[in-house]
């Protein structure tokens, strides 16, 4: 198998895969329990610890490598790839994907808390036991 998420690769695409199957109830959920704990300190902490053990890992390539298959699954029904005002083109979801899949792709690094924290939107519409990852590793 192509690593291109490094380690995560498995959990990231699986990730991916449930995303792409969620209903609109499930998404509508996610967003809702994004916007509650987006605003939160531990939330706003974990993002900076998410956004420096990316580029302290050297995974930034793996990161950039995410954007593509995420914003084909995110991308407003009616937006096209030329949009001038492309984060209007995204579905409210975009955000809380984009901070589970970083969090996926660097949780072996991470502590169990942060990866927690930032998969918290998702841990009822894709919990994570079932990205097929079993046991996270972290520090």
């Amino acid at each position: 198998m192509l690593m291109v998420y490094g380690p995560a690769t498995p959990a990231i695409r699986q990730f991916l895969l449930q995303l792409a199957g969620l209903g609109d109830l499930a998404r509508d959920d996610v967003v809702q329990r994004h916007a509650t704990c987006a605003t939160s300190p531990a939330y706003i902490s974990a993002e900076v610890t998410l956004g420096e053990t990316v580029e302290f890992a050297g995974r930034t390539d793996a990161r950039d490598a995410l954007a593509g298959p995420l914003l084909q699954l995110v991308r407003n029904g009616d937006a096209t790839p030329n949009d001038l005002e492309p984060l209007t083109s995204l579905a409210p979801i975009a955000e809380p994907a984009l901070a589970a899949l970083l969090a996926l792709l660097v949780a072996d690094l991470l502590p169990s808390d942060v990866v927690t924290t930032l998969y918290a939107p998702f841990a009822d519409a894709l919990p994570f036991e079932t990205l097929g990852i079993g046991e996270r590793r972290t520090r």
